[in-house]
């Protein structure tokens, strides 16, 4: 058991494609959550007890999704040979297909491929081009377009013969079993003082629901997927993972730190990591254990089938963090006056520190530069101070309006240390947000039909395009 075990072990992080989470349950409705494979508790097979063994993967590339079914005794690690398996998917309540294969060695292959084709078909026996992870060359592919994305499948696996053909277990070992792959999801948004913005979704668990939405007020991203909160699955559930994609570009939610709500209730801030080492993007991760959710689950009033997110920024709204392209350097930003207008004067207030000194501050040559409309409005060079804030101050220009992007480069002389702040001159408060007179007009010409669908449409149409109305 150990054994196979540390072999296992050995071959996920060899080969580094944990892209999918696993579980297992007792119920049919299991929405577990497991980390790369897992071993069901053991059931008695004649006189011996085995235990079924689950992994997956997506191989050979992110259109072919593999799951390898083992039977083995639980006291040696040695497949059971000669076993017959069942094994029936179901994704979001519709059954997808089902499968009856013999296997001499134990061991059932499904690899699951995304094909245009709504039907689903079924290649029985066989070993595609790419073949698989194992050495058995007896690979069941299923094609269809229900493979495209990930999410929850859920999976019925009945053994009827174990060690020999002719001997049909009575009863058989029947096991539920949740395997969750990664689904990314994109939401645009047209935010009042950035512009078009996407944001994006990661789930290692179940598909999120269509409710995304994101509050420009209180810069709150918000939306659902579906969760079972019995405590008969979250005791099968040993974590629960989200990423939340932001652009570098979205200066407001380039905070130092976010903070969380799960169906109404504030969760501790040591669940929310955030990854900012892609020069594009910034990643939160969500994750919350199974003490997290036992927690949440006796604090809600009945089981509503589903978890609700919010996230949001917690504390001020400065200063701004990132690191650097080579990872090295973490800086923060902020500024006095925090509402940075045109033909005023401003301070820019940074400090860098040196992510591998265990972020401590530091003091290091670097190249300052402020850009609006992809021109130089502003340039400095300078050497950062290791006790406190360095300082510069910038007149803004009476012709700039909008993002500026502050931009600091070659950070200790390398080429690669370069990090970029988004920041908004004559912010425009949505609150402050004002219709114009015409449209008014407009409204009420077309409530009296002074003037027809078409002129009105057009109206609210140029809400649309300047960012009035989000849609």
């Amino acid at each position: 058991m150990s054994m196979r075990f540390d072999v296992k072990i050995g071959w996920v992080f060899c080969f580094g494609l944990i892209a999918c989470i696993l579980s297992f349950s007792s119920i049919a409705e299991s929405y577990g959550h497991g980390l790369g494979y897992e071993i069901m508790p053991p059931e008695m097979l004649g006189s011996k007890l085995v235990s079924l063994e689950i992994s997956s993967d997506t191989w050979p590339d992110e259109y072919t999704k593999e799951i390898v079914f083992s039977l083995f005794e639980t006291d040696t690690g040695i497949n059971v040979e000669n076993v017959t398996y069942f094994v029936m998917l179901t994704k979001q309540n519709e059954v997808l297909f089902d499968v009856t294969e013999q296997r001499d060695d134990g061991t059932f292959i499904l690899k699951l491929h995304t094909t245009e084709s709504d039907q689903i078909t079924v290649e029985e026996s066989g070993s595609d081009f790419f073949g698989s992870l194992f050495d058995s060359g007896e690979v069941v592919n299923v094609k269809g377009n229900a493979f495209s994305s990930g999410g929850l499948y859920e999976f019925k696996v009945i053994i009827t013969t174990g060690d020999n053909y002719s001997n049909v277990l009575s009863p058989p070992l029947d096991y539920d079993v949740g395997i969750s792959f990664l689904d990314k999801t994109s939401y645009s948004i047209n935010d009042i003082n950035f512009g078009q913005q996407e944001l994006g979704i990661i789930t290692y668990y179940d598909l999120i629901n269509d409710d995304f939405t994101y509050d420009q007020n209180k810069k709150m991203i918000t939306y659902s997927m579906p969760f079972d909160w019995s405590e008969e699955n979250i005791l099968v559930t040993s974590t629960m993972h989200q990423e939340i994609i932001i652009p570098k570009t979205f200066g407001d939610l380039m905070i130092e730190s976010f903070s969380a709500n799960v169906n109404g209730l504030q969760v501790q801030e040591n669940v929310l990591t955030i990854d900012d080492f892609s020069p594009q993007n910034r990643l939160v991760h969500l994750v919350l254990n199974q003490n997290d959710l036992l927690k949440i689950s006796k604090a809600i009033d009945g089981f509503p089938n589903k978890m609700d997110f919010s996230i949001m920024p917690s504390g001020d709204s400065l200063p701004l963090t990132t690191m650097t392209e080579n990872a090295q350097f973490k800086i923060n930003l902020s500024w006095a006056p925090q509402s940075i207008e045109s033909g005023s004067t401003v301070v820019f207030f940074f400090e860098i520190f040196d992510a591998f000194l265990l972020d401590r501050q530091v003091s290091v040559g670097h190249d300052f530069t402020i850009l609006h409309d992809d021109e130089r409005i502003f340039q400095s060079s300078g050497i950062s101070n290791d006790v406190v804030q360095s300082m510069i101050e910038f007149d803004v220009p009476d012709d700039v309006t909008g993002v500026i992007t502050l931009q600091f480069e070659d950070l200790n002389g390398s080429d690669l240390a370069d990090a970029v702040f988004p920041v908004i001159v004559d912010r425009i408060g949505v609150e402050q947000t004002s219709i114009p007179a015409w449209i008014k007009n407009n409204a009420g010409w077309w409530a009296t039909d002074q003037i027809d669908d078409s002129t009105f449409v057009q109206g609210i149409q140029y809400l649309i395009q300047e960012g009035i109305i989000v849609v």
